[in-house]
């Protein structure tokens, strides 16, 4: 029965009446992925490596946040729920705390690094501006609108979208024109190059966390696979990617690896500012929806006191100086979550392929322990190091969760999915 005094269907699946259009679903997700944490990402990566071998980085992180948004979008699909409950399937009714409070904590730190650059750019462009005030006043502005849920973040994104892609490729442009054009782009020569593996790690990670935990937040209002799948295709092959490629074009040519200062060095700043304030307020917003929703399978309280507690925690964040932790953050993004996925991703298509039971019969247990071993060596995976590490860490996870599910949690009931 849908939930009339929960418009946004924190606690329960989102009916195939409710469900919304593509485009409406598309500005949102993409509003979530153009977001100038992703330029920062790209920074590091165009300052360690030519630009070659930055582009092939990119291709492989790009392919496997696609496998792993793609599939946490069908399984959103399905059940029509949030991550934060869809964790109850894969770690129980109690063993789903532990997952969504470190999902929460992490869309807490992307807050408070997103708070903070409002700041940065303010001061950046007016130095009289303190960073810190507007930092707050930034964090305050953006819990504020996502209070009013999906349908004013599709209002805001509808025109946020279209200028971070005009002014992003107006950067490029210039970055590749100074550098000499495309020659002189792919000629330039690092002096500390990174690892393959390493650049991989920073491409995956610039945006791990929404492909894995925001998909089902956003794309459970989906209404058929094909709308799912061409939102994950354009998200994390189109959007994420030019995101990366924009601060690490920018970096390359101007030798920050800070957007904020490649915009400036580029004459860009103030006609960009409002674009950039617009981006990060979409992404920023969306940490703060899917954050409280997690949040919501924990704690039992209201969504508008659960969102009120975040955006002040991701503020406090913003004053003490997260940012400064922002690398590390990275790491660590793409040596847990991944294999958080590949357990999502064996129970889509091993453990629940009959069907997903409901949450109220009773058959899941309260914690699955299985799921815990297949996470924690599939993380353990990082430190085995052949090939690609964040593909070994999915298919361990994967692997690990298929069997022991079947061998100790076999699903004999079936339900009829929301999709």
């Amino acid at each position: 029965m849908e939930n009339k005094k929960d418009g946004e269907f924190s606690q329960t699946s989102v009916p195939m009446s409710q469900r919304k259009s593509f485009w409406e679903i598309c500005v949102v997700w993409i509003g979530y992925v153009f977001v100038v944490t992703g330029m920062q990402v790209g920074g590091t990566m165009g300052v360690s490596t030519d630009f070659a071998t930055l582009l092939k980085a990119l291709g492989v992180g790009s392919l496997i946040l696609l496998v792993l948004g793609s599939f946490m979008g069908l399984i959103a699909l399905k059940t029509g729920l949030t991550f934060g409950k869809l964790c109850r399937y894969a770690f129980g009714t109690y063993g789903s705390h532990v997952i969504s409070l470190m999902i929460v904590l992490t869309l807490i730190g992307w807050f408070s690094v997103d708070a903070y650059m409002i700041g940065q750019a303010s001061n950046a462009l007016f130095p009289a501006l303190p960073i810190i005030p507007i930092a707050i006043a930034g964090g305050v502005g953006m819990t504020i609108t996502a209070l009013f849920g999906m349908k004013w973040m599709s209002k805001l994104s509808d025109i946020a979208v279209p200028l971070v892609l005009i002014f992003g490729i107006i950067s490029i442009v210039l970055s590749v024109k100074s550098t000499g054009g495309l020659t002189g782009l792919f000629s330039i020569q690092p002096d500390n190059p990174l690892s393959f593996n390493e650049l991989v790690s920073l491409s995956i990670g610039s945006f791990v966390c929404g492909a894995v935990s925001f998909t089902p937040d956003v794309l459970r209002f989906a209404k058929n696979k094909k709308q799912t799948l061409i939102i994950m295709f354009l998200a994390m092959i189109l959007a994420n990617p030019l995101m990366i490629i924009l601060g690490a074009v920018g970096a390359i040519a101007t030798g920050y690896s800070d957007i904020t200062y490649v915009l400036a060095s580029q004459g860009l700043l103030a006609p960009a500012f409002i674009v950039m304030i617009l981006n990060i307020w979409s992404t920023a917003q969306g940490c703060v929806y899917s954050g409280s929703l997690s949040l919501g399978n924990t704690v039992p309280a209201k969504r508008t006191y659960l969102v009120l507690g975040f955006g002040l925690a991701g503020t406090i964040g913003a004053v003490v100086g997260f940012y400064n932790y922002f690398g590390n953050f990275i790491n660590f993004l793409a040596t847990t979550i991944p294999a958080l996925g590949g357990v999502f991703i064996a129970d889509y298509l091993v453990t629940y392929r009959a069907g997903y039971p409901s949450l109220e019969d009773g058959s899941i247990p309260k914690i699955k322990w299985q799921a815990f071993v297949a996470w924690g060596l599939g993380i353990a995976t990082n430190y085995v190091h052949f090939g690609i590490t964040q593909v070994n860490c999915i298919i361990v996870a994967f692997v690990l969760e298929a069997v022991l599910s079947v061998v100790f949690h076999p699903v004999k009931a079936k339900v009829v999915s929301a999709a």
